[in-house]
């Protein structure tokens, strides 16, 4: 997004998952953290320290705990809390609520914008009837929606949030089948979305697409 590499809750070494290496990730611009559980918090300062120009996008809160605790640049922290955008070199940031749990901040969603497209990265997140106004002001064209269940929302819910979200493009599901404890049919989640007229895109782990 403008010319802008973004990685948002980046869990690489640890992820049974992953295709990728964490030298994949050198250039990256700017690390987004919607809280601070192990499998979000990831690999970030480890990618912040091998990108020295990069900057950090989480709550003040959880930005100082870095700070203090990891010894993260304070040249890299981009201020911010729940509420409006703010701009980074072009691109609009905003953090938004999520229903979830976090030890060091509260945990939230992270919108990002250009000002053509603009996208939802719930975080892990419960429904929540608030997930209506964000629909209404930053009107998302992509929602990357966890779908896992146990700890997040399941196929069936984040179907349900569609209705209040309201994409203008497509839905992605994310936090699913990385660890039994939450392996689940994203099938679900993609007839949920086709029922209440949204595509839903299914991506596998390493696959890109042009939004």
């Amino acid at each position: 997004m403008m010319g802008k590499r973004i990685v948002i809750d980046p869990l690489i070494k640890d992820n049974p998952m992953s295709p990728i290496k964490l030298d994949y990730l050198k250039g990256i611009n700017l690390v987004g953290i919607t809280h601070d559980h192990y499998d979000h918090l990831g690999d970030s300062v480890e990618i912040l320290n091998m990108n020295p120009n990069s900057k950090l996008f989480a709550t003040f809160d959880l930005e100082m705990y870095l700070v203090n605790q990891f010894k993260i640049r304070e040249e890299q922290v981009i201020p911010a809390n729940i509420g409006s955008f703010v701009e980074y070199d072009g691109v609009k940031l905003a953090l938004t609520k999520a229903v979830h749990s976090s030890e060091h901040s509260d945990p939230t969603g992270i919108i990002i914008s250009d000002g053509n497209k603009t996208i939802y990265h719930a975080g892990d997140t419960g429904l929540f009837e608030d997930m209506k106004l964000i629909g209404q002001i930053f009107q998302p064209d992509y929602v990357l929606l966890p779908i896992g269940g146990r700890f997040t929302m399941d196929p069936k819910q984040a179907a349900l949030a569609l209705d209040m979200l309201k994409p203008r493009k497509a839905a992605i599901p994310i936090h699913y089948n990385t660890w039994d404890m939450i392996r689940v049919d994203p099938g679900e989640f993609v007839k949920g979305a086709k029922e209440r007229g949204y595509e839903a895109v299914l991506l596998q782990p390493g696959q890109s697409i042009e939004l």
